[in-house]
């Protein structure tokens, strides 16, 4: 069974899915494995400049160290492992590890089409600054077809359940083609190759929105109502008698002025008033998410190390906005570079 075959669907099974990024976290090597040989075992270790999720990335993603450790049966069954590091400029700390245990198929013997399928759990921090942080375990298959190495051809779907129960589908679609520009040879000991690749991410997305509802609804006011005092002038006259006593005694005027205060007393009226009222309802749209262009970089020694680096150019679609955050849908660069090993 060649190592090449092997390991390229193994990763390509998994890795794209179970690994934020969405890439080979390990590399495929070249040589041949004899077929005696029951078990491989695949260490590397990689380093990721902004964790994503299908094309998808937070404010608060960070660059994290990624070491993986494979065991690969030559029936096709495999059993992965990986811990996640933050290394941003908040100091390094592990932030959890993933299991997945998988199988690789192929459906002709020239190995040309096939798939695979697996399963991770994910045991990540909560409050975790990375994307897989909320997941809690996801469901990966994928198909592809490769004749003639011409051109590869992949589908992919995953089934990713959340901590707090939500559920969502994201699938990928890519076009590939591996370029081998130095090859290995019984004397020549390393090997250099380019895999240019060109993906479409689409997927649900749950999120909670907020709309507002107007209503008219009764309301009770109290009303002021003031009633003005009012102001009674009374005269009256003393005495005032005739003739010459009139004279001696003239009559005398009296004013009397009363005054009341105004008064003022509360009265209950019942008025239609408009109330306006936010609410939350949960959305799960399915939309195309990201597209990438990528440039995986494969340097093979001594058929069984590899160095491996991958660029990407991403541009996020469809991105959800929340209140008093900026928008995420520029184009942006990120990058892989690591190591690995097969025995």
């Amino acid at each position: 069974m060649k190592k090449t075959q092997l390991i390229l669907i193994l990763l390509l099974g998994f890795s794209i899915y179970t690994k934020a990024q969405q890439t080979t976290v390990a590399a495929k090597p070249d040589s041949i494995v004899p077929k005696r040989k029951p078990l491989l075992v695949n260490a590397s270790l990689q380093y990721i400049s902004n964790l994503t999720y299908a094309g998808v990335k937070d404010n608060s993603s960070v660059p994290i160290l990624l070491p993986t450790v494979t065991l690969i049966s030559k029936t096709g069954l495999f059993l992965s492992s990986s811990g996640y590091f933050n290394v941003s400029d908040r100091g390094s700390q592990s932030e959890g590890l993933s299991i997945t245990p998988g199988y690789v198929f192929w459906f002709d013997k020239a190995k040309y089409f096939g798939g695979s399928v697996s399963a991770t759990k994910y045991f990540i921090t909560s409050s975790s600054p990375i994307i897989l942080s909320s997941f809690n375990e996801t469901f990966d298959g994928q198909l592809f077809a490769n004749p003639g190495k011409i051109v590869k051809i992949t589908a992919q779907g995953s089934y990713r359940l959340d901590k707090g129960g939500a559920h969502d589908w994201i699938n990928e679609a890519d076009l590939s083609k591996e370029i081998q520009i130095i090859k290995l040879t019984d004397k020549r000991k390393h090997a250099f190759k380019i895999n240019p690749t060109v993906s479409l991410y689409s997927g649900t997305q749950s999120f909670n929105q907020s709309y507002f509802v107007n209503s008219v609804v009764p309301t009770a006011v109290n009303k002021a109502v003031t009633t003005p005092g009012t102001t009674i002038t009374t005269t009256s006259t003393v005495g005032g008698a005739g003739g010459i006593l009139g004279v001696l005694f003239p009559p005398t005027t009296t004013t009397t002025t009363t005054t009341t205060p105004s008064t003022t007393t509360i009265e209950q009226t019942i008025v239609d008033e408009t109330v306006t009222e936010q609410k939350e309802q949960e959305v799960r749209k399915y939309q195309i998410l990201a597209g990438s262009v990528s440039m995986p970089i494969t340097y093979t020694i001594y058929k069984k190390l590899q160095l491996v680096g991958t660029p990407y150019f991403i541009k996020p679609f469809n991105q959800v906005t929340y209140a008093n955050e900026a928008p995420r849908n520029g184009l942006y660069f990120l990058f892989i570079v690591g190591a690995n090993i097969t025995f």
